[in-house]
């Protein structure tokens, strides 16, 4: 699942499924910049979401005896 990640002064701040709505929710953020000197950083990086499940309990004490001969 392609997604599109915020950053503020390089922390990330959140993601959106298109980019249009990344570039609305960073002006929601510069909406709220109050001083003109202290103006925030922000960028949209573009990546793909991937879920790594946990291996079952059986499978890593397989490899824990595995390791340890």
């Amino acid at each position: 699942m392609k997604r599109f990640y915020v950053f503020k002064d390089g922390v990330q701040q959140g993601s959106t499924a298109t980019k249009e709505s990344a570039v609305e929710l960073i002006r929601q953020y510069q909406e709220k910049e109050t001083h003109p000197f202290l103006k925030a950083e922000f960028s949209i990086i573009a990546g793909e979401e991937e879920y790594i499940p946990y291996l079952s309990h059986k499978k890593q004490s397989r490899q824990k005896s595995g390791m340890e001969r």
